[in-house]
């Protein structure tokens, strides 16, 4: 049986620990997803996905004091990509802006690691066609 190609995930993070973190759990699902790259600005995000192409962001609403979720569009203009924001804020307008903006989902960082991975799964995930 021939494995599809991983899942291609880059992570917008200004903390390198949150960073390195994700970008480990990601990679530890290997073959099924690996971390492409990582990015702590809005400007490094815009360009590393116009240049890397990958299928799923993963976003932090906060990019030190930079609104995260303005990125959103301009991503997925830059790549057809989805993006699943994951953040440590608790309010619920939260989510719905980054879903008005074209987000797949919200995880919240206090989640467990699985529901992080099942939602980049599942923005990855092509359509089914429905009869």
């Amino acid at each position: 049986m021939i494995q599809p190609p991983p899942v291609r995930v880059l992570v917008v993070d200004d903390h390198p620990a949150v960073r390195l973190g994700v970008s480990r759990l990601i990679d530890g699902e290997a073959p099924r997803m690996c971390t492409v790259g990582c990015a702590a600005t809005g400007d490094e995000a815009l360009e590393r996905v116009e240049h890397l192409q990958p299928h799923v962001v993963v976003l932090d609403v906060n990019l030190a004091g930079e609104d995260g979720l303005v990125l959103i569009p301009a991503m997925r203009r830059l790549a057809p990509c989805q993006v699943v924001v994951l953040t440590s804020l608790t309010d619920p307008a939260v989510e719905r802006i980054a879903m008005a903006l074209g987000a797949s989902a919200q995880v919240h960082k206090a989640a467990p690691a699985q529901v992080l991975l099942d939602r980049i799964e599942a923005a990855h995930a092509p359509a089914v066609p429905r009869r």
